[in-house]
This record gives C-alpha cells, structure tokens and sequence, in this order.
C-alpha cells in the first residue's frame, strides 16, 4: 500500500505548482505564520490547522524533503529531545531545552 502521507504531500504539490507556481518558501512561510493566528483565534476549527498541515509540508516539499525524510527527521530529534534536560516554562508556557 502507499504511504497516505506522501500521496497528499504530491497532491499538494500538484495543486501547489498549478495555482501558486511562482510562491517561494518564504511566501509560504509569512502564509503559514497568518495560518497560526487563525488557530490561536479558533483553536477547534480543524480546517485552520489543515491550513497550516498543507502549507508545512508545501514548504518542505520545495525545498526537497518528502515524507520519509520528514519522518527520519521526526524520529532523530524525538529522540535527541528525549535525552535533552528541559527548563522551566516561560511566561506563555514554553519550555525550552537547557543541555
């Protein structure tokens, strides 16, 4: 069976490349960061954080990743940030690495 991920990753791109043939990873970027702010405005709203799912793995695909790279990714920092000491939370509650 193929990889359901990868399959929408291409589909994207295919839409991507169609419609939005001259946005840059930049232009995806600024897109994906208004993206966020919908979501923080309506966190349950599922199409908001599609939204940002799509414009996230647009980007990653231009820039040469596909799902297996993401996902070996994925997997190597869980595991780095696994092994990490963490701080305190910060005034909007993050957290960040101290080792």
């Amino acid at each position: 069976m193929k990889d359901r991920w990868q399959e929408i990753q291409n589909d994207i791109g295919i839409f991507t490349d169609k419609t939005f043939g001259q946005s840059t990873l930049l232009s995806k970027m600024t897109h994906l960061q208004d993206e966020i702010e919908e979501i923080l405005a309506s966190p349950d709203d599922k199409m908001e954080w599609a939204d940002c799912l799509i414009l996230f793995l647009d980007a990653a695909r231009r820039t040469g990743m596909d799902m297996d790279v993401l996902y070996n990714a994925v997997q190597d920092k869980m595991e780095i940030n696994k092994n990490r000491k963490w701080g305190e939370p910060d005034e909007n509650g993050v957290v960040r690495h101290v080792s």
